[in-house]
């Protein structure tokens, strides 16, 4: 079979292609009880100690109780356009081509799943020609939908003849059971699969949290120190402290806020704006006194409640590591923020100057652009670079537009 998804040919005229209906009055003669049996234990066993070892037994125990001379999984991936069926776990005489590539719309996979039924196919090279391209003559091929619960079918579990007239009813039987079984672990390595998302996206939550908690700490210390230097007077300086939790409160909130208002709009979402986070961000550390220590242009950019929360945090880590270490940490620092459309993308530009003088990266990599980095790579499918010049740090920021609306 071939293993690239581009190549699809057309369907040739055949004969009749789909026998299914054949297999009821074929005479039995190679079922197997007790090798059944066995091959259920063996099955079960495996779930309990062995759960990815599952699938691939049960596809050679397919090719063993049919007395096939091939079979295997095509597993629906229709993230490709067009769809494909990805072979896996094949055994007998196709092993080789485990990995392959074979089109959802031109094949007798793609037909089982449109029928969603299992099907009993004759020479099926006679009707597709990127069978018979790889002088493949396939007697029969009986293939079984795979499906989890009242999901749509995803897949197949097929076995192949060595001659035809070779599969019964019994075959179909045991070929059905089995895709219930291979159903039932794919369920399975689906449920682990997000469990373990679920526990690492809970163990960053908690060193977010962790992280999070102290830089509030430094950053009210901050802003204290901060308000102290210009107050003339206790009143002044309460005033001015008072003012900058307030923002800083605000930039926390905005997202929670975004998501609960979402259902007040017309199109049922509601947007924040990019220059109003950023400045909500940024307005708890600049002086009251000097607002022109942070500048921010560039066009209008609604955003949708992922990205608020996205980029309400990447904004909030600039500003704490610009306070704990950069240019908002000293009184003359000054923060430029510009934005443009570029192609796909939106390019955000963080300019400190008026810092202290910078030598270079730090020696290791902080969990702050950590976080960063991982925000981004997340909803926004974007990426940070960062360039430590010496008269202050700049940060190139890349999203993708059509995620900001999500």
């Amino acid at each position: 079979m071939s293993t690239h998804a581009t190549e699809s040919f057309p369907a040739r005229p055949s004969a009749k292609l789909f026998i299914t209906d054949e297999l009821s009055a074929r005479p039995h003669n190679r079922h197997k009880p007790g090798a059944e049996r066995l091959a259920v234990r063996q099955l079960l066993g495996k779930m309990v100690d062995a759960p990815d070892e599952v699938m691939p037994l049960m596809v050679a125990q397919a090719l063993d109780l049919t007395q096939a001379s091939a079979s295997g999984l095509s597993i629906l991936d229709d993230s490709q356009d067009p769809p494909v069926f990805r072979w896996q776990h094949l055994n007998g005489a196709l092993a080789r081509f485990e990995g392959a590539l074979t089109p959802r719309d031109n094949s007798p996979c793609g037909e089982t799943l449109d029928r969603n039924a299992p099907l009993l196919c004759r020479h099926p090279e006679r009707a597709y020609d990127w069978i018979a391209a790889h002088d493949l003559v396939i007697p029969e091929v009986l293939l079984v939908p795979i499906r989890i619960g009242k999901e749509p079918a995803h897949g197949t579990l097929w076995v192949v003849a060595s001659h035809e007239d070779q599969f019964d009813s019994e075959d179909l039987r045991i070929l059905t059971e089995l895709a219930d079984l291979v159903a039932v672990a794919r369920k399975m390595q689906q449920d682990k699969l997000r469990l373990q998302e679920a526990l690492e996206q809970q163990a960053m939550i908690a060193r977010e949290m962790d992280h999070r908690v102290k830089n509030l700490f430094a950053l009210t210390q901050a802003m204290i120190e901060m308000s102290a230097r210009h107050a003339t007077s206790p009143a002044e300086l309460a005033r001015t402290l008072t003012g900058r939790l307030q923002a800083l409160a605000r930039a926390h909130a905005m997202p929670e806020q975004t998501a609960e208002t979402q259902d007040q709009r017309p199109d049922g979402m509601n947007r924040a704006e990019l220059t109003t986070l950023i400045q909500a961000s940024l307005e708890a550390h600049t002086s009251l006194s000097d607002p022109g220590r942070v500048s921010c242009k560039g066009e209008t950019i609604l955003l949708g409640p992922q990205s608020t929360t996205s980029l309400a945090l990447l904004f909030h880590e600039l500003t704490t590591n610009s306070v704990k270490y950069g240019a908002l940490g000293s009184e003359h620092g000054r923060v430029r923020v510009v934005w443009d459309p570029c192609d796909n993308e939106l390019v955000i530009c963080w300019k400190e100057t008026g810092g202290p003088r910078l030598e270079g990266p730090p020696a290791r990599q902080g969990f702050g652009t950590r976080l960063m980095q991982q925000v981004l790579r997340g909803p926004l499918k974007g990426k940070l670079d960062k360039a430590w010049q010496s008269e202050g740090l700049m940060v190139t920021v890349r999203v993708l537009r059509d995620r900001l609306a999500n």
